[in-house]
């Protein structure tokens, strides 16, 4: 039976008659002793024999946290290394500083078990940001009040930054704990709810009014013209981000008039069918005179633009604008609502969005409804470009 919190809960620092060890998933168990002392173990066969690895003592080492480390011992052992070997770098860990930390944090978790997206989400976020903070200060020296005094100057310049840095760097810094390179670090007595604040839940819907400023700003802007055309057409299509960034000249069939997403691009890995509008048509062949297979080239016209520095690209242009907080994600929701409101239908809207049909469906249905995607597309685009030229005249 496997383990639960409930059930540790009530055993803990109690006379206990029962099974010396209890089992959970994934070779994980607790062993405990008759005075209720509860202490996890890892369990495997190593070269023909019996292995037991003590991971800690409940509740110092929560029962989440002993199976996220159970779940990265396996990954060792899967791999061929003995789990042993997880812990045995671990001296220096008194003199380690925030700098030492995240980068074995990095080396060791985040560029072997995370994917390329997200390895580069924490570099651009808490590793840029945190890597150099207290600098050749060991971390079990840093206060709870130098760390909240380092996050009050990050709210005042990012309050949304300031929380997702705090959470990052405590979900790295628990991983360095939990890997007995550090003891314990400070920063784990603060709570995100009590930094910054939270990010946008994902309601804001743009009037047509807002949508054509936002053109007028991307095409008064100074900025490459990749990034401009790419968040354009973001505007027109109402795709995913990285749908359209990573995009290539093959993927456009310019005889059917169809722009198919590999299912490698799309984030529910289907692929993904739209056409390519009359609206668009000026856009997408003004990107394949620029470019060449890579249609939104960043620095290196060979690799696509990053999603970082489109996110600062966006960043920039809000800043510059005085509606409120937006982001390029928000296109999806405005595209879908404000259409709905012509009286589109919600199959098509839904395909227009890229997501598969509920249901049964999703099983035997796989029309992509193109021509009537075809028309809506072409009613937004027609709608937004009316005001564009109304805030020129």
């Amino acid at each position: 039976m496997a383990l639960s919190d409930t059930k540790l809960r009530s055993l803990h620092g109690k006379p206990y008659s029962g099974s010396p060890e209890v089992s959970d998933v994934d070779g994980l168990s607790a062993r405990i002793s008759p005075r209720g002392v509860i202490t996890f173990q890892y369990r495997y066969r190593w070269k023909g024999k019996a292995q037991r690895l003590g991971l800690g003592r409940y509740p110092a080492l929560s029962l989440k946290d002993a199976r996220a480390l159970t779940g990265e011992l396996r990954l060792l052992y899967d791999g061929g290394t003995d789990p042993r070997t997880y812990f045995e770098e671990t001296s220096g860990g008194d003199s380690m500083t925030v700098g030492d930390c995240l980068r074995y944090w990095k080396e060791h978790y985040v560029d072997v078990a995370l994917r390329p997206k997200t390895q580069a989400l924490y570099t651009s976020t808490v590793l840029k940001h945190l890597e150099g903070a207290f600098s050749g200060r060991p971390i079990a020296d840093i206060t709870v009040k130098q760390w909240v005094d380092f996050f009050s100057k990050e709210e005042k310049e990012n309050p949304r930054r300031a929380r997702q840095l705090l959470s990052q760097a405590r979900t790295a810094i628990n991983w360095c704990i939990r890997r007995q390179v550090i003891d314990s670090s400070s920063i784990m007595r603060i709570s995100p709810k009590d930094v910054g604040v939270r990010s946008e839940t994902g309601s804001r819907v743009l009037t047509y009014s807002e949508l054509a400023r936002i053109w007028v700003a991307i095409e008064r802007s100074r900025a490459a013209t990749s990034n401009k055309l790419l968040h354009q057409m973001l505007m027109l299509w109402g795709a995913r981000v990285s749908e359209l960034r990573l995009a290539e000249r093959k993927e456009f069939d310019l005889s059917e008039w169809v722009w198919t997403v590999p299912k490698e691009h799309s984030k529910m890995h289907n692929v993904i069918r739209r056409p390519i509008f009359e609206q668009m048509k000026p856009l997408l062949e003004r990107a394949m005179e620029t470019y060449d297979q890579i249609l939104f080239p960043g620095n290196d016209v060979g690799q696509p633009i990053t999603i970082a520095a489109a996110n600062r690209y966006i960043l920039r242009i809000r800043e510059g604008m005085d509606i409120g907080y937006w982001r390029a994600h928000d296109f999806r929701r405005t595209i879908v609502t404000r259409l709905s409101e012509e009286g589109v239908a919600p199959h098509v809207t839904e395909r227009m969005l890229g997501h598969e049909l509920g249901g049964v469906m999703a099983v035997y249905n796989k029309h992509d409804w193109i021509e009537d995607q075809r028309k809506a597309y072409e009613i937004h685009a027609d709608k937004l470009f009316w005001h564009i030229r109304k805030l020129s005249d």
